[in-house]
């Protein structure tokens, strides 16, 4: 008797936990459009990584972005090809989920920073948004690891740009379709944010997180 109840218990427990919803995601969104115009974005903050170089990044009209009427730029056009522009998400960190924006066409490579820790241990994707090519890399210590590479066409004046992250699957999407799958041989928590690396100006809209949070 005693068994057949511990049996009922166990099962009615293991039924509860297979049909609990699932937690909600977390969806975190920048627009730009309540930031004053002509300085520095609200909640980000800015880093350089990589080599020294200067940076400034200020909220910008522009006459199409995704979401009217401003944009975020990267506006100093004089850097070094290894140094990379960070602005870094206040608040927010985790490990998996959905990081996306649009970017530019022209300018600098920009993209997506993830997982940062410090200024020496973070994961970036980067778009050549002339040139088309997209390279994942990850940095431990300051040591850069090349994660992944593919290619894209930059056909519209803005288009998406997202890392998918579970544990150490990454998934590069451009326009909502697959560049390419990586592997993220340290998978840790960090924050994520937006990026610019070398020479040109970068612009971004619509910065977005989705993440599940932790129960």
């Amino acid at each position: 008797m005693r068994s057949s109840q511990r049996f009922l218990r166990h099962f009615v427990w293991a039924a509860a936990v297979l049909t609990a919803p699932a937690l909600p995601a977390e969806t975190i969104r920048n627009h730009f459009d309540t930031d004053s115009v002509m300085r520095a974005p609200g909640f980000f903050d800015a880093a350089v990584l990589g080599a020294p170089g200067p940076a400034r990044w200020l909220v910008l009209v522009d006459p199409n972005p995704p979401s009217a009427p401003n944009k975020l730029s990267q506006v100093e056009a004089q850097r070094p090809a290894d140094s990379i522009a960070a602005a870094i998400r206040r608040t927010y960190a985790f490990q998996d989920g959905t990081v996306s924006t649009f970017t530019k066409r022209g300018g600098s490579r920009a993209g997506l920073l993830l997982r940062f820790q410090d200024d020496k241990t973070f994961v970036v994707l980067l778009a050549d948004t002339t040139a088309g090519d997209v390279v994942l890399t990850s940095y431990r210590d300051g040591k850069a690891t090349e994660l992944g590479r593919g290619r894209v066409k930059f056909e519209r004046d803005w288009e998406k740009l997202a890392v998918v992250a579970n544990g150490p699957a990454l998934t590069a999407l451009f326009d909502g379709q697959k560049v390419f799958e990586a592997k993220d041989p340290n998978p840790a928590s960090g924050k994520t944010g937006l990026a610019a690396a070398g020479p040109g100006e970068a612009s971004f809209d619509e910065f977005v997180l989705e993440f599940a949070p932790k129960p």
